[in-house]
């Protein structure tokens, strides 16, 4: 789930009520430590600014809308929210959107939660390309492959001053006829990194993948490098998705 809409309105109308309104840019991404200020609109009484960090770059929560319970990755932070916040920008200290917040926990204080930039960037246009073709809602192709994550570590890089978790993807289960068992994936593969239409994405983390199938659709071709546990040999399978 992405717990994401897109409202369309006519550039001339938003520029008639604000003629100093920006686009929005997009961040190339987070890390954990960095300044993460939050921009809402909390009981419809004006704007309202706070700032914290980025606590945890993800994690799984539930959250109940409509009566049934979901799960969405997000990104912790101690950046305080209030009632009127969710749906606003979270932005990094300049002033590029690293997410959009949507939950916190009302049991603890400033244990808050938002939509990562990569759910949000892919969702996005995820939807204003199909809703070209009549569809109103995010499309995801399924690779019809189960991974799991092993060997996590942190990685600490000094040039830059912070580190990332990085970790092996290996797969667990192939469903029979799915675009992975087409590609000719194999239970035990470790993945190491997906092209789409010739830009290869390296994958670092598992949820990585499901990031990507938002920018996938008919037409596009796929490359999956991999590599085979026995014998341990590098392979790079292709497949086109079909209409």
């Amino acid at each position: 789930m992405s717990d994401i809409a897109v409202i369309r309105a006519q550039t001339s109308t938003v520029l008639a009520i604000n003629p100093d309104v920006q686009a929005v840019v997009f961040a190339d991404g987070y890390h954990v430590g960095e300044t993460a200020i939050a921009i809402g609109n909390p009981e419809s009484e004006g704007i309202s600014v706070s700032e914290g960090i980025v606590s945890v770059d993800n994690e799984r929560i539930n959250l109940n809308v409509d009566g049934t319970s979901r799960e969405f990755r997000s990104i912790r932070i101690d950046t305080a929210l209030y009632h009127g916040n969710s749906g606003g920008g979270l932005y990094n200290t300049d002033g590029r959107l690293i997410g959009i917040t949507n939950a916190g926990d009302v049991t603890d204080q400033n244990i808050n939660y938002a939509i990562p930039v990569q759910i949000v960037k892919g969702a996005v246009e995820n939807i204003m390309h199909y809703s070209a073709l009549g569809e109103n809602t995010v499309m995801k192709i399924k690779l019809g492959v189960t991974v799991t994550a092993k060997n996590s570590k942190y990685v600490y890089d000094e040039s830059i001053g912070y580190g990332k978790i990085v970790e092996d993807i290996i797969v667990t289960e192939v469903a029979d006829g799915s675009i992975s068992a087409s590609l000719g994936v194999s239970a035990n593969d470790r993945i190491i990194s997906l092209s789409i239409n010739g830009t290869e994405y390296s994958l670092d983390r598992y949820f990585e993948i499901g990031d990507l199938l938002y920018y996938i659709k008919a037409g596009d071709e796929l490359h999956l490098r991999i590599t085979i546990e026995n014998p341990n040999e590098l392979v790079i399978t292709a497949l086109k998705i079909n209409e």
